[in-house]
């Protein structure tokens, strides 16, 4: 059993020390100077005695470098590394080579650390030994209640067992029944004429180019322009989507389909996230900014590239698009990536391509198990309690993806 939670002041500061050391130097909190920095705050701060400096806008300026009188309602910074922290000491103290150590805490609401320690379970009283003529009976009781709790035991183990690998990478969206939110991206440039010209402008530049369409001297006013993305759905980001929806409807999970332009920040706060597509949604391009592999635009000898980039190896530039993109396109490039994102406290899976052909691979690869599963046999054995993002290419064959095909993992 777990003993009563206690302040830092209850407790040898030479064991919280030593404690806080192991905890730094395990792979959940290795590899994060800033969930190192603001535990190791926490801690001696609360083993001082004072709390005054575990405000958020007292950590945010001795921690994070903010002014002391920033906006925190602005700049979460302190909130978001907190929810880092707990999710780190969480993984930690889930391992079984942790379970009898010192137990620290961040409680929910509060930059104040708890602590505990597990107590040894209760020795069981010793019961005189039964009278012969009724040992056959208990023995009979025993056997029973041992059948029932295996019986029990292989029931809970199928229904919490993930049949296949590409269950097992959904599982984390499953758990808490939450409906899973499915956010589309959109066209970011997509206008409609009006004004008293429309019929004129859409024969003129509705028409294939060619020598007798001639729009070298035309002209046309911001007002004859009407911004038109909010309504509209590249087709292979629209099949994504479907392809996403058909999977969760499979499982019998519920979810919802919307638009990148429905979709805010407070709804994201309540339910975990599919988001399709890359540039055109600025929630797939949120979750990947920080990790390992990333979406950029950069220019290369005077042409302008869409691009994944590889933070390991920022030199390497073989996964690139020239844009705008011009004649047949032959191969695309894209992102999965499944992660615990800290600032909405769930999980996110994001299928984002560099164009929408990469976006549709990418979601043949979330949603058919052949493609999860033989990416996953070089994977940890641990991978499904890890973050992980796949680097896949895609074949274009008479304007459509081929099968997706992994190009590089980062598990962590």
């Amino acid at each position: 059993m777990l003993g009563t939670a206690s302040s830092a002041s209850s407790h040898d500061h030479a064991a919280v020390n030593s404690q806080l050391a192991r905890i730094l130097e395990s792979p959940h909190f290795r590899n994060s100077k800033r969930s190192q920095a603001l535990l190791r705050f926490i801690l001696e701060s609360a083993l001082t005695g004072d709390h005054t400096p575990l405000k958020e806008r007292s950590i945010g300026a001795a921690v994070f470098g903010r002014e002391i009188a920033y906006d925190t309602a602005q700049d979460p910074i302190v909130r978001n590394a907190a929810i880092e922290v707990r999710k780190r000491l969480a993984q930690y103290y889930l391992e079984p080579e942790h379970a009898g150590e010192l137990r620290i805490d961040i409680p929910i609401g509060s930059y104040i650390p708890s602590f505990r320690i597990e107590s040894p379970a209760a020795e069981p009283i010793k019961q005189a030994a039964p009278a012969l003529a009724n040992a056959h009976k208990w023995m009979l009781a025993a056997v029973v209640l041992a059948l029932i709790g295996i019986a029990a035991t292989y029931l809970w183990t199928i229904r919490r067992t993930p049949a296949s690998e590409l269950d097992a990478f959904w599982d984390t969206m499953f758990r808490d029944g939450k409906t899973i939110q499915i956010c589309i991206g959109q066209p970011t440039r997509l206008y409609r004429f009006t004004g008293p010209r429309i019929e004129e402008l859409n024969q003129l530049l509705g028409a294939p180019s060619g020598s007798d369409r001639d729009t070298t001297h035309l002209s046309i006013s911001p007002a004859e322009l009407t911004w038109v993305a909010p309504e509209y759905l590249f087709l292979r980001d629209a099949l994504s989507g479907f392809n996403v929806a058909s999977w969760l409807q499979a499982k019998g999970r519920s979810y919802q389909l919307t638009s990148v332009t429905a979709t805010n920040y407070s709804q994201l706060r309540r339910v975990p996230l599919v988001a399709i597509g890359a540039f055109n949604n600025q929630w797939a391009m949120r979750v990947n900014a920080e990790l390992r592999f990333a979406f950029s635009r950069r220019s290369d000898g005077g042409v302008l590239y869409d691009s994944i980039d590889d933070r390991r190896n920022p030199n390497a530039t073989q996964w690139r698009v020239a844009q705008p993109v011009t004649g047949t396109m032959t191969e695309d490039y894209a992102i999965v990536t499944h992660v615990f994102d800290p600032a909405t406290e769930n999980t996110v899976i994001s299928a984002a391509g560099i164009e929408t052909y990469g976006t549709l691979a990418a979601s043949e690869f979330i949603t058919r198990p052949e493609y999860v599963g033989a990416a996953l046999r070089a994977a940890p054995k641990d991978w499904s309690r890890k973050n992980v993002q796949f680097v896949l290419g895609t074949k274009i064959i008479d304007g459509a993806p081929g099968p997706p095909r992994v190009l590089a993992a980062h598990f962590w």
